[in-house]
């Protein structure tokens, strides 16, 4: 009796780990993948002749990627991740690259998933991206 209950919570514990070893994971994956697709626009526009804009809900995790009116792609972030208190705190939530691939925006837009966060900063005129992470 005493083994089946060392090992009940020795299996809980190790649930419990491994659910927010999960969330931290889907976190980074999310943030990374959000940065690796704000430089990408960045790229894209910087190379041909039309804008690009990344357009990110204010209140939802969704966002979408496009090049002129067209959109090329619509994402969202993974399950369990949303913005730090809820809403999105980047002054302006469409963040657009100029042919030179500048950025009309600047801020931070911080990811978190409940117990970690992830920061993503965003440098105007240059239209530098960077995860707070790598600093």
């Amino acid at each position: 009796m005493v083994v089946l209950s060392l090992y009940a919570v020795s299996v809980v514990m190790l649930t419990g780990s491994l659910v927010s070893l999960e969330r931290g994971m889907a976190l980074r994956a999310t943030a990374s993948t959000l940065l690796a697709q704000m430089r990408s626009m960045q790229n894209l526009a910087s190379t041909s002749d039309t804008f690009t804009e990344v357009w990110l809900d204010p209140y939802d995790t969704g966002y979408r990627l496009l090049q002129g009116t067209q959109t090329l792609e619509s994402d969202a972030f993974a399950l369990g991740v949303n913005y730090v208190d809820g809403y999105l705190q980047l002054p302006a939530h469409v963040i657009s690259y100029d042919n030179l691939g500048n950025a009309q925006v600047a801020g931070v837009i911080r990811l978190t998933d409940g117990q970690r966060e992830d920061d993503l900063h965003l440098y105007m005129g240059t239209g530098w991206q960077m995860g707070g992470w790598t600093a």
